[in-house]
């Protein structure tokens, strides 16, 4: 390629740690809903069940990473069906080195690689309202949901039902009760041991809180938070994000009785407008900050027949969107 550049999956990139948080931090640091992260957390996040080295695209200037695409290959629903997927997430260039083509580049050998490896679509997250949704869209991704990032002071609760359990001891019945919940949502991959633990036991950073209502039966509601420190309305704030937020019998107490758990004073969910938690999640004092849309590119023929369809609302991938 021109200008001197590398072209390489993450098998060949040199230190690849710290290359890809320095990245990363370089190139997320103006975004709205972004957040700083650090060699730990990266390392985690390389280990998520099913990031494959030889998918995940960088290019390098000399042994500097300049420009990176990661793929994570997962089972995800879609149009009523559940494709193997290459989630896409962490395209970044460094400012310096923007306008040379490499996220195109990169994006290709990715789809080139996943269209190889049989997958069946490339899915991904973006900022409607940034230039990359524009980039994607010329690639051939379809909008598939519009959502948004609501955040606001954590609601009360009257009589909260809702405690931090241990996420080892009750993981088989809270598994359980989010793929069941989640069973007719598109963008969701069910979890499974593996998964499970890569979210909610191994974090380097902070383990998240899982909270549920127990009854003699089971878990019959639960959330997730996770702390994280992002970038809304231009200003850094610490935050509970909230995600695998369910229950048996879902309505807005319900969901002020599950935000109400949060450890930090300010809590931010990630929601399809068109999910019913949406209208829960205003009438609970969250507002919108940021947009967000899932985007999916076909790579065989059962995939395009599953992108004419739609199925339900769809479940926003938080470790996709923000990382955590």
């Amino acid at each position: 390629m021109s200008g001197g550049y590398t072209l390489c999956d993450h098998t060949q990139v040199p230190d690849l740690v710290p290359q890809l948080a320095r990245l990363s931090n370089l190139a997320f640091a103006e975004y709205e809903g972004g957040m700083t992260v650090g060699a730990s957390w990266t390392a985690w996040y390389l280990q998520r069940p099913g990031t494959d080295p030889a998918l995940c695209q960088a290019a390098l200037s000399g042994d500097t990473m300049v420009a990176n695409v990661l793929v994570c290959v997962q089972p995800v629903q879609i149009g009523g069906e559940l494709l193997r997927c290459g989630i896409i997430d962490s395209v970044a260039t460094d400012p310096e080195h923007r306008r040379q083509g490499l996220a195109r580049a990169l994006m290709d050998h990715a789809h080139e690689a996943m269209a190889e490896a049989g997958l069946e679509a490339a899915v991904l997250y973006t900022n409607p309202e940034d230039h990359p949704y524009r980039f994607y869209g010329r690639l051939g991704y379809q909008t598939r949901a519009r959502a948004a990032m609501l955040a606001g002071p954590r609601p009360e609760a009257a009589g909260c039902a809702s405690e931090p359990v241990d996420a080892a001891d009750h993981g088989s019945g809270l598994r359980a009760l989010l793929n069941h919940y989640y069973a007719r949502y598109e963008g969701y991959t069910p979890l499974d041991e593996a998964l499970w633990r890569w979210h909610k036991l191994e974090p380097p950073e902070a383990i998240p809180t899982v909270v549920a209502e127990l009854t003699g039966s089971g878990p019959i509601a639960t959330a997730t938070f996770a702390p994280a420190e992002l970038l809304l309305a231009g200003e850094r704030w610490s935050v509970s994000v909230a995600y695998d937020v369910a229950a048996q019998v879902m309505n807005a107490d319900q969901m002020a009785s599950l935000l109400s758990a949060a450890p930090e004073e300010w809590v931010m969910v990630i929601l399809d407008d068109a999910a019913p938690e949406r209208g829960m999640a205003d009438q609970v004092g969250l507002e919108p900050q940021v947009s967000e849309v899932s985007m999916a590119l076909p790579l065989s023929a059962r995939a395009e027949r599953a992108l004419d369809a739609h199925h339900g609302p769809w479940y926003a991938m938080v470790e996709s969107l923000i990382g955590v």
